[in-house]
């Protein structure tokens, strides 16, 4: 871990492979019989993320992406590895409200009694580079001039995906949510790591924005389970496009960790980290160990450095 980032390291083991207490595989963490539901989920992160479910004994996985022929690449290869999982493939934008209303649609056919678990992991990275100064041409004000400024449609994209989008599966996951039922928000270390980094004003903006909104979600809905989670460095098309592979020594993490890590996040060993913003690289049974600690006070939330 380079040094700039070892302060986020909240337990002394800082994982980047998956690890026998977030094994999917363990009877304790076992999802038979749930039906989760989970956006982006025909590429990158998604992929292992609907693996872990189905591994973990899920009945029904509904995958929500842009591109059909990915998702169902993904529903093929997880029903081939795990028969006993249903894959249902949803077409359509996170940020679209028929779109996601159609998705869950799809989760009301295959269960009636309601969802289980949510995974928000559509995400969308806005262009790598610092706030430009205003063209005259982009300060005209009329509608038309603003729909055709790239510079603002980029940047205001990361909001309409990574929050608005999560405001959307949050209201549906709300309307089918069986009791006790999670809702995992997928953010990023960007959000929240300091110093800031430069040219991520977007996403960094749009990920610190949703993680108060699941923290609020958790304040008005204690009966269901919210969580923020930074996945880790997966190597990943997002993750190449940002621009941070070009730093030195930056660890990555397999593909499998986060997906583990949110099947033992839904499963009630994790019922006390609920409303938290958590890391998949840290150790759970350290975790458990600051159960105490972390219930104490504003522990793992998002708030301001600094106040004395």
């Amino acid at each position: 871990m380079p040094p700039a980032l070892a302060y986020i390291e909240y337990s002394n083991t800082f994982h980047h492979q998956s690890y026998p207490a977030i094994s999917p595989t363990r009877p304790e963490l076992s999802a038979t019989g749930k039906t989760v539901f989970i956006s982006g989920g025909g590429r990158g992160l998604g992929t292992g993320i609907v693996d872990a479910f189905a591994q973990a004994g899920a009945k029904n996985i509904v995958i929500m992406g842009r591109n059909a022929t990915a998702l169902q690449s993904v529903a093929t290869a997880t029903e081939t590895a795990w028969p006993s999982t249903k894959i249902t493939t949803v077409a359509g934008d996170v940020s679209c409200e028929a779109d996601v209303a159609r998705a869950f649609d799809e989760v009301k056919k295959v269960a009636p009694a309601g969802i289980d678990v949510v995974v928000a992991n559509a995400g969308y990275l806005a262009t790598v580079a610092p706030i430009p100064a205003a063209t005259p041409a982009a300060g005209d004000s009329s509608t038309e001039q603003t729909k055709l400024d790239p510079v603002l449609t980029d940047w205001w994209r990361a909001f309409e995906v990574n929050v608005k989008g999560v405001f959307l599966l949050a209201r549906h996951f709300l309307a089918l949510a069986v009791p006790n039922a999670v809702f995992l928000n997928v953010s990023a270390g960007a959000c929240h790591l300091n110093p800031v980094l430069p040219g991520f004003s977007g996403y960094a903006g749009s990920k610190i924005a949703t993680a108060r909104v699941v923290e609020t979600l958790q304040a008005e809905n204690p009966a269901f389970r919210f969580y923020s989670v930074q996945p880790g460095a997966v190597m990943t098309d997002m993750l190449t496009n940002s621009g941070l592979l070009a730093l030195p020594d930056l660890p990555l993490d397999d593909l499998e960790l986060p997906g583990h890590f949110m099947v033992w996040l839904a499963s009630p060993e994790a019922e006390f980290l609920k409303g938290k913003f958590l890391w998949a690289n840290w150790d759970v049974e350290e975790l458990k160990e600051k159960k105490e600690k972390i219930l104490a006070g504003n522990n793992l939330v998002t708030g301001l450095v600094g106040w004395a």
